[in-house]
């Protein structure tokens, strides 16, 4: 394939950004449109009925007045989508594969949408999602001067990024109802604007959340390489990960300890890893392309502030002891009762007695309640 592997981890990269923000889909076809040495227009076609996206959802390169022309008289008259239903999911399939040339110059879609565009019945796609609810292809079209040369880089492009794009597919149908940095802040109390990343055992990258591409993009503290493999700036801490992400694949999962570790600028982070089992999740933002039985790690990244301010400010907001107060923050930063009780050289009786009594003084019900209170603070101050 001509296309290089930097310009496939970009790509990948894009989609992956689209999985919370759906309107970076327009970004990623249009990079993608440019992937070749040719001009290819690409789309994402299809529909979902639980987010009742539309035809031709996004596409890149064509002229405007044919796309209106499209969604006002064709998109019910694709003479590809007859053979939508034979695609096997992530598989590559070319335009003539779908609809024989004989066949399609006879329709009105080819003399109509096709053939004003420099004769564009070239190219072809990957099926990404089809059950009775949805459907969802990523496809091309380019000139049939192109075919010879092109067609066979782009169908393995669509192969190679079908994975990443219907996962990013996947997120965007859950965020529609349970989102999963709310799911992981209510179930593990990781607090507001902690960057939270998915990796198997293998290290292998499945979920980034916005927070967490930004410090994989900045690289000081993680990045990914060009498989979408987890790496830590640190080398102790990437051999310790990797350790223990092995052996609770092999068991049943459990938490973690915390590790503070530093990034490349010696600014001071918290990690807290989870084990978890996809399918655990009420909602799983993995579908059906992760099973509730494989174990998985949930990597939760949150810089050290300046905990001296916030046990002060906490203090005096909700009327805690000092004591209370540091345990409170520790709480919020992620560690457990056993972890504070370690750190302060007191016994874990008295740290869940200290928490309780926050929780008392400070209205709330539950812990997850006192880290939000402690995050709003942290970021807004006693306001």
């Amino acid at each position: 394939m001509v296309v290089t592997s930097e310009k496939v981890v970009d790509l990948s990269n894009l989609a992956m950004s689209a999985a919370m923000d759906p309107s970076r889909w327009q970004v990623f076809l249009d990079s993608l449109s440019s992937a070749l040495r040719t001009r290819v227009c690409t789309q994402l076609i299809g529909y979902d009925q639980m987010t009742n996206a539309a035809p031709l959802a996004y596409a890149s390169g064509y002229d405007p007045s044919i796309l209106r022309l499209y969604e006002e008289q064709f998109a019910d008259k694709n003479p590809f989508a007859a053979n939508f239903p034979n695609c096997a999911i992530g598989d590559s399939i070319s335009t003539h594969e779908l609809c024989a040339l004989e066949k399609l110059k006879r329709t009105q879609f080819y003399a109509d949408i096709l053939h004003p565009l420099e004769d564009l019945h070239a190219g072809g796609g990957s099926m990404l999602a089809l059950d009775t609810s949805r459907m969802f292809l990523i496809g091309g079209n380019m000139r049939a001067k192109d075919q010879e040369r092109h067609e066979g880089d782009w169908l393995k492009l669509c192969v190679a990024l079908a994975p990443v794009i219907r996962q990013s597919l996947e997120i965007n149908r859950m965020i529609r109802g349970l989102k999963f940095e709310k799911w992981a802040a209510e179930r593990h109390l990781l607090g507001t604007g902690t960057a939270i990343l998915v990796v198997d055992a293998c290290m292998m990258l499945h979920y980034a959340c916005p927070e967490a591409q930004r410090l994989l993009a900045d690289g000081g503290l993680v990045r990914n390489d060009m498989f979408r493999r987890l790496k830590f700036a640190s080398r102790d801490v990437q051999e310790q990960f990797k350790a223990a992400a092995g052996r609770q694949a092999l068991g049943n999962p459990h938490l973690f300890a915390n590790v503070s570790l530093r990034d490349l600028r010696r600014n001071e982070w918290i990690c807290r890893t989870i084990g978890m089992r996809l399918g655990d999740l009420d909602k799983s933002p993995f579908g059906a392309f992760m099973t509730g039985s494989l174990a998985a790690t949930l990597v939760a990244l949150k810089p050290v502030g300046d905990r001296v301010t916030i046990v002060d400010t906490l203090r005096k907001s909700l009327s805690l002891s000092h004591a209370e107060a540091q345990s409170v923050v520790m709480l919020a930063d992620g560690f457990t009762s056993a972890e504070i009780a370690d750190e302060r050289k007191v016994s874990i009786h008295t740290v869940r007695n200290q928490i309780k009594s926050a929780l008392s003084k400070s209205g709330c019900r539950r812990q997850s309640e006192l880290v939000q209170k402690v995050e709003q603070l942290r970021h807004f101050g006693d306001r």
